[in-house]
């Protein structure tokens, strides 16, 4: 695209409002003036950069503005005449954009006079690509041409959008995009006028006219593929964080192509509004409390673009699970082996909540090119570990998640029936001893101590040696198993260290480490999904303590980004009178921060459910410390579970599946 060029637009100021495909990045006045990444967008898409109000020639004074659900912004504004005798708002502005194209302003009378006003609404769009926005480029504004109700544009590569006003507008002005209206309030009475925005792309035009080209608004995707759980707690954060994460998550559902039955969640907004392989992954894991379906759906359509044949350009090898996959026609990538590890230990999961024998069986042959693939990637190296890219680095939660991948391979084979001592990459007693002997490397490798005492490295370098720079990876550690009790303990010392964790979550490395800043993407940032990982991770392995107080720093932070964690964070220590930041590059919702509550609060509840042995074991590791804890319409083979933690530590299952064997 040629134009203009600016730096990286930013966006963590904005109202992000999200139904995908369609999404909203709005300023705070609801006016949209096409500077940097503000407009309505659908498929990546910016329909509309300019959405500009005034009445009288003047832009309404702005007082507030808020989200409504996911998908829906909400601005209130006043405008107020000259010769008013008192500062009272004349007219009152309520105006709703919502991120399926849809825009609504209200104008209210509020004084006891009737009052004639002219109110103009100027429109303008240059259709961008969000990709080239995201790097500072955008082209110039297309000249509109006057439709019945409004405006339309047209792109030189197809796209054609359309802006239609309910009631039509009396004058359209195709030069300077205007539509306009001369209204007469009387007292007490409001004004609506009600525009829809909608576009397609030229290769959902074939065949049509371009005034009928455009197409309607998506259809329903139905009920998310989850169950609706209800949280209560005595601190109120946490049954808030949990509300809204569950907005957010439906709002990034999109459908995929090959299984529209069950829409996927896209990573997240503004800038990765499709499905990737990681994300997937990982949203359908840390949901796997709410029922099987998503994971069933992610699980499936990875399998229908695993790696068939070696290819260098995209990392394609055979049995190895897609990292992206490919928007827009673009070809999959298959960056890292983690996906692939990440893969056969969503599928281990999902059968102990419950994934059924018929959904399990289909998976089975993708289950074992997957472990074969793995079983490859580990013998290539003479040191056993497991690298990312010829001669490079072994970082330590790689190795961690090839180790719980091993030992989910493990019990997968033996339970259905697909052990076998003629292939190697099938016998699950080859995978128990692959995972005991990375386990050992591992614990004899990465352990590295300094001053502060003994810790887990980032990685290991290409020729084998310690990367010892304190870092949040290691708290993924703990959840997968393969760290000792000791090393754990280790572990949670140092996450707790004023170094990494800075009172609103994990910095990504130390504070004292040379390079660190709090807004570094590779470094000083907190992610909040990875703390919430590294809080579960611990709560499981006995470190309830350490896992509260990571918890606690996150409860101070979620209010102040209204409950809807971003991607990353300023890693700025936490001192009283400050806030903390958003990072201005970061998604928000993203899928696996809003999930990530979820593990966490099952964690804590002590949660570990058996389907296959038909047993629920529920032992909290401590007393909350949130207060009584109350997780209801979990789902365990797809039957409620519902668990109340009390204020002593104590459970009570107050539903469970019949037939299911309850430990406490």
């Amino acid at each position: 695209m040629t134009g203009i060029r600016t730096p990286h637009p930013l966006a963590h100021d904005a109202l992000i409002c999200v139904d995908a495909p369609g999404m909203a990045i709005c300023p705070r006045d609801g006016q949209l003036r096409g500077r940097g990444v503000q407009g309505l967008f659908h498929d990546g898409r910016r329909l509309l950069a300019r959405s500009v109000v005034t009445i009288g020639g003047a832009e309404p004074e702005p007082l507030s503005s808020h989200t409504v659900g996911a998908g829906t912004a909400r601005f209130l504004a006043m405008h107020r005449f000259v010769a008013d005798p008192v500062p009272d708002p004349a007219l009152v502005v309520d105006r709703t954009r919502q991120a399926d194209g849809r825009e609504r302003v209200v104008i209210r009378n509020t004084t006891r006079r009737r009052v004639r006003v002219p109110v103009e609404m100027t429109l303008g769009t240059d259709l961008a690509p969000i990709g080239e926005l995201r790097v500072g480029r955008r082209g110039p504004d297309l000249a509109a041409r006057v439709c019945p109700g409004g405006l339309t544009w047209s792109s030189a590569d197809g796209w054609v959008v359309r802006a239609v006003a309910n009631p039509a507008p009396e004058t359209a002005l195709a030069a300077s995009g205007i539509l306009r209206w001369d209204i007469t309030l009387q007292p007490a009475a409001s004004w609506t006028v009600e525009l829809r925005v909608t576009g397609a792309p030229a290769h959902q035009r074939a065949g049509a006219t371009a005034m009928h080209a455009i197409p309607a608004p998506r259809a329903p995707l139905g009920p998310p593929p989850w169950s609706e759980a209800r949280v209560r707690c005595d601190d109120f954060r946490v049954a808030e964080w949990m509300r809204q994460s569950l907005v957010d998550l439906r709002g990034l559902l999109v459908a995929d192509p090959e299984h529209r039955t069950v829409p996927m969640p896209a990573a997240g907004a503004p800038w990765q509004l499709v499905p990737t392989g990681r994300d997937c992954l990982w949203t359908a894991r840390m949901l796997l409390p709410l029922g099987t379906r998503l994971a069933a759906g992610t699980l499936r359509m990875l399998a229908d673009r695993q790696g068939r044949r070696a290819d260098p350009l995209s990392g394609e090898e055979p049995g190895k699970i897609p990292h992206s996959l490919g928007p827009g026609g673009r070809a999959p990538r298959y960056d890292c082996v983690g996906s692939t590890a990440l893969y056969v230990t969503l599928l281990g999961e999902a059968r102990r909540w419950g994934l059924s024998d018929s959904e399990t069986e289909p998976l089975l042959p993708h289950l074992r090119r997957a472990l074969a693939h793995l079983a490859t990637t580990l013998d290539t190296h003479p040191d056993g570990f497991v690298r990312v890219g010829p001669g490079g680095p072994a970082p330590c939660e790689l190795q961690g998640q090839v180790y719980e991948a091993a030992v989910h391979a493990a019990r997968l084979l033996r339970e259905c029936g697909e052990d076998t001592d003629a292939d190697a990459a099938a016998s699950s007693d080859v995978w128990q001893k692959r995972a005991a002997d990375l386990a050992a490397r591992f614990r004899d490798r990465f352990r590295v101590e300094d001053a502060a005492g003994p810790y887990i490295a980032a990685a290991l370098d290409g020729e084998g040696r310690p990367v010892a720079v304190p870092n949040s990876a290691m708290g993924q550690l703990p959840g997968t198993g393969i760290l000792d009790d000791a090393a754990c303990a280790d572990v949670a010392r140092r996450l707790l260290s004023p170094d990494l964790n800075c009172g609103w979550g994990l910095r990504g490395i130390g504070a004292r480490t040379p390079g660190y800043h709090p807004l570094a993407v590779r470094g000083g940032v907190v992610r909040a999904h990875e703390t919430c990982v590294a809080i579960a991770g611990l709560a499981d392995h006995g470190q309830a303590d350490a896992a509260y107080e990571l918890l606690s720093g996150l409860l101070e932070a979620v209010p102040h980004f209204g409950y809807r964690m971003p991607e990353m964070h300023a890693g700025e220590q936490r001192v009283p009178g400050h806030v903390p930041v958003a990072h201005p590059l970061a998604c928000r919702p993203l899928a696996r921060s809003a999930a990530a509550i979820l593990p966490v609060l099952v964690a804590l509840a002590g949660v570990r459910p058996d389907a296959p042995r038909r047993r629920i074991v529920v032992r909290p590791p401590a007393a909350p410390a949130v207060g009584e804890l109350e997780l209801a319409d979990l789902r365990v083979s797809g039957a409620p579970f519902t668990v109340r933690i009390n204020r002593q530590g104590q459970a009570v299952i107050e539903a469970a599946p019949d037939g299911m064997q309850l430990a406490i």
